[in-house]
């Protein structure tokens, strides 16, 4: 027997769930009267309403607090223009396990260290922050994550041109299951390398991108090499200071390893 949750065209066989058509018209009509309705339903419709608000970039500082929910684990702000005002309505969401503030297309203004910290504060379950190329960032927020979220696995701050070796000192010494770290463009030096190199994460560290880091060295490639050993994605392309040496050192350590690089790029000046 067909669910009666899925609407027939004579003819043309199936279409899209009845349910799936009611979310889409829902969000369709944000502007309308239907945004104070979102805030009635349950978790797992407001999930069905976020993703596709997400998809569409329609999510804001104003429609946020209506779709969150307390069981909210995934949160898509990528395409989205929100600020720290609209961060602040996370504290609805202590089960948080992931947020995407990337920049998809320009840079962020609107969020800065004083968000960050809220949001770290308010979800301390967080496992995955990606934050490229939020300007304002400082290494304060940074410093929150690692000591808010014990748990904090895959953090992408590329681009956060402020951040500096502060920031790394402190995931080196609180985020001890860190898997993918991605800081290029950042103001980070070999001291904030060996710091991350050495800390309670080189085990789990499987992944770095240091590219367009302009202070590093062939220091930086080779504490990463000689102290991370499930490292096999590893990116230091436009860095003026590392020297064919480091090329030399990758080689060494994948034969000595017997097992090669998933993904790596370097530039020879």
């Amino acid at each position: 027997m067909e669910s009666l949750a899925t609407v027939h065209v004579l003819g043309y066989g199936k279409v899209a769930p009845l349910l799936d058509v009611t979310v889409q018209c829902v969000v369709a009509n944000l502007s309308s009267l239907y945004i104070e309705s979102i805030n009635l339903l349950p978790g797992n419709l407001k999930d069905k309403c976020l993703y596709l608000m997400s998809k569409r970039g329609c999510i804001t500082d104003a429609n946020l607090p209506k779709v969150l929910h307390e069981n909210l684990r995934v949160l898509d702000l990528s395409e989205s223009d929100v600020s720290d005002e609209g961060l602040r309505h996370l504290c609805k969401c202590p089960q948080l396990q992931k947020i995407d503030l990337n920049s998809a297309k320009q840079s962020r203004v609107n969020i800065s260290s004083q968000g960050i910290i809220q949001l770290a504060q308010n979800c301390r379950n967080l496992q995955t922050v990606y934050l490229r190329r939020c300007l304002n960032l400082t290494d304060e927020a940074v410093i929150a994550l690692s000591t808010n979220c014990p748990q904090l696995r895959y953090l992408n701050v590329g681009g956060c041109t402020m951040l500096t070796d502060r920031c790394l000192e402190a995931l080196g010494r609180n985020s001890r299951f860190l898997k993918c770290l991605n800081m290029a463009n950042t103001k980070i030096t070999d001291a904030g390398i060996m710091q991350i190199a050495t800390g309670d994460c080189k085990q789990c560290l499987k992944e770095v991108h240091i590219n367009g880091c302009r202070e590093l060295t062939d220091e930086s490639v080779e504490a990463i090499l000689q102290f991370c050993p499930q490292i096999n994605i590893f990116l230091f392309h436009g860095c003026p200071k590392i020297t064919e040496m480091a090329r030399e050192a990758l080689e060494n350590v994948t034969i000595e390893r017997n097992s090669p690089m998933k993904q790596v790029t370097w530039t020879i000046y």
